[in-house]
């Protein structure tokens, strides 16, 4: 997801789930296509360098998780103050996607992306 209107639908239409690192808004997507994701780390938590790094580890984090499931748009934001490890992100993405919203019956399959 690249547009401002993406993240703002994202915010006042979706879920969001809190874990020790992340918060994960996601809702559902009109069109039902492939899951897409944005990530948000705000200057809280760190300079320019701390917080590329962060996203590196967040996108490689949703990677291993398996993707955002179809027809889902999830906006993930980095906790400031936390250390990031992409295998403790991965879990707690891959724990949330198919607890909160494919167990539920509200995304579909997993893709890659």
């Amino acid at each position: 997801m690249r547009s401002a209107a993406d993240f703002r639908r994202v915010f006042r239409e979706g879920r969001a789930v809190s874990t020790p690192h992340l918060i994960v808004h996601a809702a559902k997507r009109g069109d039902g296509g492939t899951g897409r994701y944005g990530l948000v780390v705000s200057r809280k938590f760190g300079n320019a360098v701390a917080r590329n790094r962060a996203r590196r580890q967040l996108r490689d984090a949703v990677v291993k998780a398996g993707g955002i499931p179809a027809g889902l748009d999830s906006v993930i934001v980095a906790k400031p103050g936390v250390q990031l490890r992409v295998a403790e992100l991965s879990r707690e993405i891959c724990k949330i996607m198919e607890v909160e919203w494919v167990g539920k019956g509200e995304g579909g399959e997993v893709n890659g992306r």
